[in-house]
């Protein structure tokens, strides 16, 4: 790639001579990809309302920061978000920013892990992987949604790169930091880690059991194990160490020695997920979501397991990733509990042997005589002809929004948009051919690729900013089961805007709720100590501000009250979609019918408080 170059000055003898500094192009793409990622993971991360999952996460770290918070102790499932989540409040204060910034950073550095393993991948194909992540929707999603999964992914990074390191080098360090990771997989992150390291275990198993039955005794092997290597693990160190680590983090440093039954509840939690599914989703989801959010991924990744098995000489690093995709596959098949965040199970190994066929692509030659610049001027053409495609596919989509009792008759498809379809395609026909006689038809192919490629990885980057931001309460985006809805924030303002008027803007407000003191409701008082978790109305009665479930309408306070009902979540059967509808609903999330509030939440003032008359202070 090119260079940019800048000179210092050194000294020789007792004269100064320029130093050349040589920054490389691809230091300027990785700077970029740092820039572009953080940017679509930090910008509105405060909007977005905290998940159920991540409201009893972060709770239960806010009641250990602050004692004086309303609610009862929580034991959660992730020991290392507890310990982070600690960390981030007690010195950024409580928030949906300060709950996601850490995972923020660790999807960036899971994104940047592919160059861990350059010296095996090349630069080519790691910058390749490094792009593929970055314009992954699913991870820009997991990365904004305080997602275990995300620390699990990024601890099977770092410890396959240890292990692979301790492989060539004999270094007992990369052995003591392969241990680490497994540990922090197993006990620390996610409660499918366990299954997460079992799954690259398999696949490990897989790379021996490969080569064994697809090289011939005569061929020389590449990749010989040193002797003895894996027989001088220092498990002496390695064991106590970790155990050490573990204790350390789960306890927050000793501060919170009670941390130690959040291991009990991740080994717990992950068990039950074998066989009890997450609320709201169907089964398999991990590899629904998959298929459809990442459907080029897919496919390029379908193509690099048939070149792999037709192959005569495979790597080791590619022989790896198949296998961990196989097992990856098996694992999202056979644990019931996946959510969205799984995604990445299967998101990381396609990347990787896409980056195989994608790199191909990129490097491969056409005729000797084919100009550098001519594969990617089709690219260009080709994305721009992609766009054109999508464009009116999009509106013949929409025109297919018809009830199920609609004829066909009654579909109004507007012709233009058919015959926009048919001249990019026959512009997209004629330029193969133009190509082909002039730069060679491998130019052609490949510059053709790479502009699908381009534009679908463009479009993935808008897919998973609505997933997360514009359509993050929307429980029509298929990512969304249950999702909490926006409007919580009103509520959270409205208390806050109480407070001002009834305790000089001191959280002294004293609230009575009707709702589970681990949700959302209890997120949004997590500043109001004077709360009180009920579980019957009459509990509330004479109380001057009173949080109950819509369900009960007309409840008996005691007195005149005064109520505005809030939504809480949002759900919508996606089953509902019929075969004309889909392709709306895939392109554009556009539905004949929305989502609706299925769990919401009434606020009850008293009407002295109402009016403004009384203080609402604890008795």
């Amino acid at each position: 790639m090119d260079s940019i170059q800048s000179f210092g000055d050194v000294p020789i003898g007792n004269r100064l001579l320029p130093r050349q500094v040589v920054i490389r192009g691809e230091l300027l793409v990785y700077i970029a990809v740092v820039a572009v990622c953080l940017v679509l993971r930090i910008a509105q991360l405060d909007v977005v309302p905290l998940s159920t999952r991540e409201a009893r996460q972060a709770l239960s770290a806010w009641r250990t920061v602050y004692p004086e918070a309303a609610g009862t102790p929580i034991v959660v499932e992730s020991p290392l978000l507890f310990a982070i989540h600690s960390l981030s409040f007690s010195v950024l204060g409580s928030s949906e920013f300060s709950a996601r910034i850490m995972t923020v950073i660790a999807s960036v550095l899971l994104i940047l892990s592919p160059l861990l393993f350059s010296q095996l991948l090349g630069k080519t194909r790691t910058l390749i992987f490094v792009l593929l992540l970055a314009f992954s929707p699913t991870l820009v999603a997991n990365g904004r949604a305080d997602s275990p999964v995300v620390w699990t992914m990024l601890a099977a990074m770092v410890g396959l790169w240890s292990l692979w390191r301790y492989r060539t080098t004999g270094h007992s360090r990369y052995a003591l930091q392969t241990t680490l990771c497994a540990a922090a997989m197993i006990f620390l992150t996610d409660p499918a880690g366990l299954f997460v390291l079992l799954t690259l275990v398999l696949a490990g198993v897989f790379v021996f059991w490969y080569r064994r039955n697809n090289v011939d005794e005569d061929t020389e092997i590449r990749e010989p194990i040193p002797e003895g290597r894996f027989s001088a693990w220092p498990w002496a160190a390695a064991v106590p160490l970790a155990v050490l680590i573990v204790f350390l983090i789960s306890t927050s440093f000793m501060l919170y020695p009670a941390g130690v039954s959040n291991i009990g509840e991740l080994l717990g939690s992950g068990l039950r997920g074998l066989t009890t599914p997450q609320p709201y989703f169907p089964p398999f989801f991990a590899l629904l979501a998959t298929f459809f959010y990442e459907p080029l991924l897919v496919l390029v990744g379908v193509v690099a397991v048939f070149s792999i098995l037709t192959a005569v000489d495979v790597s080791l690093e590619d022989r790896f990733l198949l296998g961990w995709l196989i097992f990856a596959v098996l694992m999202s098949i056979l644990y019931a509990g996946t959510g969205p965040e799984h995604t990445l199970w299967l998101v990381l190994p396609l990347a990787g042997l896409s980056s195989r066929i994608i790199a191909e692509l990129v490097a491969g030659g056409g005729r000797y005589f084919a100009p550098r610049w001519s594969r990617w001027f089709i690219a260009v053409v080709v994305a721009m002809l992609m766009a054109m495609i999508s464009v009116h596919a999009q509106s013949i989509a929409r025109s297919l929004m018809t009830t199920p009792d609609a004829t066909l008759q009654q579909i109004n498809l507007n012709p233009q948009n058919l015959i926009g379809i048919v001249i990019a395609v026959l512009l997209i026909m004629i330029g193969y051919f133009l190509a082909s006689s002039e730069w060679g038809e491998g130019t052609a192919i490949r510059g053709g690729a790479l502009g699908v490629l381009a534009f679908v990885m463009i479009t993935s980057l808008g897919s998973g900013w609505h997933i997360s931001v514009d359509n993050a309460d929307n429980a029509v985006e298929f990512w969304n089961r249950n999702p909490t809805s926006y409007q919580t924030a009103q509520l959270r303002q409205t208390l806050i805007e109480l407070s001002k008027r009834q305790t000089s803007g001191f959280p002294e407000l004293a609230v009575s709720a009707l709702a589970a003191d681990d949700g959302v409701v209890a997120w949004l008082l997590r500043d109001f100590p004077n709360t009180t978790f009920i579980i019957d109305a009459t509990a509330a009665k004479g109380q001057g501000v009173v949080l109950l479930p819509s369900s009960i309408e007309k409840p008996d306070l005691g007195g005149a009250y005064v109520g505005h009902t809030t939504a809480i979540s949002n759900g919508w059967d996606f089953r509902n979609i019929s075969l004309l509808n889909f392709p709306a609903w895939w392109l554009q999330r556009r539905t004949l019918t929305g989502d609706l509030p299925t769990d919401s939440i009434t606020i009850w003032l008293r009407q002295d408080i109402y009016n403004g008359t009384k203080p609402v202070v604890p008795q």
